[in-house]
């Protein structure tokens, strides 16, 4: 089933009614959305008030909840505590993971997202593209040359905009489009991995003892280049917004349609929502021993 990322920006109520999210806007209007098809909320107003009772009901479904700052951007995550059956023996297969195989499991990760970041411009400069799929073919186990730092910059270099694009998280547009996606991609990589039963501060590379979502982090990765697709696929309406750090309520919803985004995977095709949580299980099989390759996304824009 494909779930549902809904995205609040006028003040108004959230609560609860017989197992729906029930909206009322300070206009009167109202709307009600079943909880269990909800995979992504998102809140962006501080005049926005919600019951703890649908607070609740939304973690038991396992509905990644985004809060955002002043700037519109998401700022904090509410995520289910528990989100599978198995999840002590899976949390102790993430704490027993060797070394070895997490060097091996990110070797798969930086891998898949280079030939992803290829498909993206494939396009637009097939020349770098094929630069980038030779560069994926030379990854050894953990990426000890940090080809995934080389290719980012040769792939964020080819981009088509208008003067020479500089991928910078304050820098003008269209970074913010990139930044408010990957937000929103984060929080749905977190919840895949909740599902699958891991912990999404344990990462295989990614490792500060500051950052609670490490493993998010990681798996994330080859996921990436779809926001920069859909992005470019809409550049002129970020780059033409009147603040080139702002986002537009009207932004913002060119970017929703992300996680129903079609993508390759393992057998077949399935919205990005789905396939997240095909990659994660994969993850949770490969640290409990009983599969090597990760099921990871094959971006093509053909």
């Amino acid at each position: 089933m494909i779930k549902r990322t809904l995205c609040f920006t006028s003040p108004g109520r959230l609560r609860l009614h017989l197992r729906q999210l029930l909206w009322r806007g300070e206009d009167g209007r109202e709307a009600s959305i079943p909880i269990e098809d909800i995979g992504i909320l998102l809140l962006d107003s501080p005049l926005i008030t919600l019951s703890t009772a649908l607070l609740q009901s939304l973690t038991e479904a396992c509905v990644a909840v985004i809060l955002c700052d002043r700037a519109h951007l998401p700022a904090g995550y509410l995520l289910p505590q528990n989100g599978h059956t198995l999840a002590h023996r899976i949390l102790f297969a993430q704490i027993q993971c060797s070394e070895a195989k997490a060097r091996m499991l990110w070797q798969q990760l930086v891998c898949a997202k280079i030939r992803n970041q290829a498909g993206v411009l494939q396009t637009w400069d097939p020349e770098t593209a094929q630069h980038l799929l030779a560069m994926a073919s030379r990854v050894k186990r953990g990426d000890p040359e940090n080809l995934e730092g080389q290719a980012a910059r040769l792939y964020f270099a080819a981009f088509p905009t208008n003067s020479p694009f500089l991928r910078a998280r304050d820098g003008s547009m269209p970074n913010a489009a990139l930044n408010y996606g990957y937000a929103v991609l984060r929080a749905a990589v977190a919840r895949s991995l909740v599902a699958a039963g891991l912990n999404p501060a344990l990462g295989l590379h990614h490792r500060n003892q500051y950052n609670a979502f490490c493993l998010a982090d990681d798996l994330i990765e080859p996921y990436r280049p779809y926001v920069d697709r859909l992005v470019l696929d809409n550049l002129p309406a970020f780059t033409e917004t009147a603040d080139p750090s702002t986002l537009t309520p009207e932004n913002k919803r060119l970017l929703l349609p992300l996680l129903t985004e079609d993508v390759g995977i393992a057998s077949g095709t399935r919205p990005l929502f789905n396939a997240l949580q095909l990659s994660a299980a994969s993850l949770a099989r490969a640290l409990q021993g009983e599969q090597k390759d990760l099921e990871l996304p094959k971006l093509s824009c053909e």
